[in-house]
């Protein structure tokens, strides 16, 4: 019963240290990550400078901030801006949002802008930038 309980432990142990190092491949395969404090009531633009070659990226933005907070994906080229998406979220913590980003030419760059509506706490913003693959 020993020998049985001792295997046990051992495939519990290999298999945590397994998803262990996965976990950890996963969570550095983007191509960008930043933290964003964004005071109350005001906006962070953070500017991301794309690579220059075509690609499809997925911007991620998530918070566990009271809201309501403004998510917005713009597009840059040249001097030129234009919002591609935009989304506001009322949740109470757990906010997510998702946008692509295309980039055809590998000419343009990227800026994402939270505005953060509550007017007692700093929210607290993760962005995500990861290039999707061509399959």
């Amino acid at each position: 019963m020993r020998k049985l309980f001792g295997l046990l432990v051992i495939a519990l142990v290999i298999s945590m240290f397994g998803e262990t190092k996965a976990t950890v491949a996963a969570e550095t395969d983007y191509l960008y990550y930043r933290d964003a404090n964004v005071p109350p009531f005001q906006k962070s633009r953070e500017f991301f400078d794309m690579p220059n070659r075509p690609g499809l990226y997925e911007v991620t933005m998530v918070s566990d901030t009271v809201g309501p907070l403004t998510f917005r994906v713009v597009r840059v080229h040249g001097d030129s801006e234009e919002t591609m998406q935009q989304r506001r979220s009322y949740k109470v913590g757990a906010h997510e949002f998702q946008a692509r980003f295309n980039n055809p030419q590998g000419a343009d760059d990227l800026i994402v802008e939270i505005a953060n509506s509550n007017p007692a706490t700093v929210a607290k913003v993760s962005v995500f930038v990861v290039e999707l693959s061509d399959h």
